[in-house]
């Protein structure tokens, strides 16, 4: 399941996409996090554990740079790969004309067979895709569906699949201040849960406020072990909570319980 961006630039910030955000009237925050790929990772994430994918390795594809038809988006894969995982979420940069994409394999001939007749390929994969990205139409429809309907719109099948780990966009001082996500200090890459624990990465959601023990290199995760967490954040609490009841691991108590 494929999402696609225009841009893929992970050292952008406020600085370099002002001009851009104050020509459409958008916040500078926020558009740097589609550029800098925290927005996608996120997006994606929501994707992967709404219907059980993982990612091929952290970061997905880093937005392969793709411009053909839609109709040659599965030769960007290895199929044995994707079989041996199951499904998986990522992201091209480009082609224009696509916005998000599913590429699903059919084992039935028959079905197969009419597939190529109507131009869909030989398969193994088949692209589906949407051509248009029209938000400000999706996000109401998706609200109404919740408030009126009950309808939640991506439940999580079980346990978190996929996380957004932090990644350091400059080099990372001791004693600095982390900023949000979307500024200067880093992006975020959609990881695996389970190496997000093993590797006790810093969520890109949390990292505003916490405070820098030791250097963290450009392009290295940050952990839990590189910062001192905020006091009394209740995000750290329900995170804590979340990694014993899905991972049973009980570290991040006592993380959370030495900064309140």
């Amino acid at each position: 399941m494929g999402n696609v961006k225009g841009l893929q630039d992970p050292y952008r910030n406020p600085d370099t996409q002002r001009g851009f955000a104050e020509q459409w009237g958008q916040n500078p925050a926020m558009v740097t996090s589609f550029a800098d790929g925290s927005k996608i990772s996120f997006e994606q994430t929501i994707v992967a554990n709404a219907t059980g994918a993982k990612v091929l390795r952290r970061g997905m594809s880093r937005g392969v740079p793709f411009d053909g038809s839609p109709l040659e988006l599965p030769s960007l894969y290895d199929v044995d790969e994707l079989r041996a995982i199951g499904s998986i979420v990522d992201y091209t940069v480009g082609p224009a004309f696509v916005k998000i994409f599913c590429l699903a394999e059919h084992t039935d001939p028959k079905q197969r067979h009419y597939l190529n007749l109507y131009k869909m390929g030989e398969g193994p994969l088949y692209p589906f895709w949407v051509p248009y990205h029209v938000p400000h139409f999706e996000a109401p429809n998706s609200i109404a569906r919740v408030v009126i309907f009950g309808d939640n719109v991506a439940p999580p099948l079980a346990g978190p699949q996929v996380e957004v780990c932090a990644v350091a966009k400059r080099d990372l001082r001791a004693g600095e201040t982390l900023d949000e996500y979307g500024m200067f200090m880093t992006y975020g890459e959609a990881s695996n849960a389970d190496e997000m624990s093993a590797g006790r990465y810093l969520p890109e959601g949390l990292v505003e406020g916490c405070r820098l023990l030791r250097d963290v290199a450009q392009d290295a995760v940050v952990t839990y072990d590189d910062v001192e967490l905020p006091a009394g954040r209740v995000a750290d609490r329900l995170r804590a909570e979340q990694y014993r009841e899905f991972m049973g691991e009980t570290w991040l108590d006592e993380r959370v319980s030495a900064a309140v």
